[in-house]
């Protein structure tokens, strides 16, 4: 009767830590080992060691906001978040796969992280959808979204949906002419005054979508 309570083997030792942190699609990051390597659990190992770390890492499946800053950022890793920045909706992602939620609903920056996904720039249906001389753009604000809803897994809704995580949807999105750079953060993060206007500088079409909620609000809002 115990088998229900340990997870299904991974290759990857830091796993509980890279969920915390949720800077990536994490579903990519199960595998199994095998004397011929690594490779990948199936869609319900998945879902199930999912369920099991959620429950190991004691958290709420909803993120309390601690504020009611009416922008945030979100840490993705290339070319994951350039597939977002692309802005026709018929190729773009549109959905970001994590295992945690939040009730916090309004203007997203996507934040392209430092490290790169190197296994998901080889996959045909990526490469599909970037440039052939594709340099993914790191450590940088790359583009800006509404997220408009969150939905439980519900089968692939879209041709990015993961099993076992919730489906953000993201909603008009603009790519930033010129990335920012950034340091990226866990989870939902605060974008400083200072990035915004660093933003708004370099990407002046932008000017109004990110600056009327903090002149609404007021600056230290």
């Amino acid at each position: 009767m115990a088998s229900h309570l340990s997870a299904a083997p991974v290759a990857d030792s830091p796993l509980l830590t890279r969920l915390s942190r949720e800077a990536i699609p994490t579903g990519t990051y199960f595998r199994t080992r095998t004397p011929a390597g690594a490779r990948p659990l199936t869609s319900q190992q998945q879902h199930h060691n999912l369920q099991l770390l959620a429950t190991a890492s004691n958290r709420p499946k909803t993120v309390p906001d601690h504020d009611r800053t009416p922008l945030r950022c979100l840490t993705i890793r290339p070319p994951w978040s350039d597939l977002i920045a692309i802005e026709d909706d018929r190729v773009a992602k549109r959905i970001e796969n994590r295992v945690w939620s939040t009730h916090w609903r309004g203007t997203l920056l996507i934040h392209a992280g430092a490290e790169v996904d190197l296994r998901a720039t080889t996959l045909p249906y990526v490469r599909a959808r970037l440039d052939d001389n594709y340099e993914p753009v790191r450590g940088a604000v790359v583009a800006v979204a509404d997220l408009t809803g969150i939905h439980d897994d519900d089968g692939p809704c879209t041709f990015w949906s993961d099993p076992g995580c919730f489906h953000w949807e993201l909603a008009r999105v603009q790519r930033l002419t010129t990335p920012v750079p950034a340091r990226g953060a866990q989870r939902l993060w605060r974008p400083t005054p200072k990035l915004l206007r660093q933003i708004t500088d370099a990407n002046p079409h932008l000017s109004g979508r990110l600056t009327a909620p903090y002149t609404a609000q007021g600056a230290g809002a």
